[in-house]
């Protein structure tokens, strides 16, 4: 099942034009991979590995605006494991149901070289597989 992270958005978070723009919407995107990662290790844990995991490819849509005092309940599920790399799939909606953003997310696992290696045993329920609700 997805993990999901409730975010509130503030007058902060949003652009002279009053929404949030893609910037802030990956960074928002990004905090709930993490929330998710954290349930299963911390990041102290992460940090001292002879492994990472590095974004190579983002592709997100945007839907309808987010706006000041939007909740939003972002989903975060792993979708696929290849050799070296995994995808990780976003959905935040608002609380009025509308999808604000869908993203994917296609991660590398390097070494401490920096090259390519397989992704990890361990790393294979990293993330919570990604269900289709709709």
């Amino acid at each position: 099942m997805s993990d999901e992270l409730k975010i509130h958005i503030y007058p902060g978070d949003c652009d002279s034009a009053g929404h949030v723009n893609h910037a802030i919407m990956l960074t928002l995107l990004e905090r709930a991979r993490w929330a998710a990662l954290e349930k299963r290790l911390s990041f102290g844990d992460y940090i001292t590995r002879a492994q990472w995991a590095v974004v190579r490819h983002v592709e997100a849509t945007y839907n309808t605006p987010a706006l000041p005092g939007d909740d939003f309940n972002i989903r975060t599920g792993l979708l696929t494991i290849g050799t070296t790399s995994f995808t990780v799939r976003q959905a935040a909606r608002n609380q009025r149901g509308d999808i604000v953003c869908e993203a994917k997310i296609v991660y590398v696992t390097l070494g401490k070289d920096g090259r390519p290696m397989p992704v990890p045993e361990q790393w294979r329920d990293i993330f919570s597989r990604w269900e289709d609700k709709e």
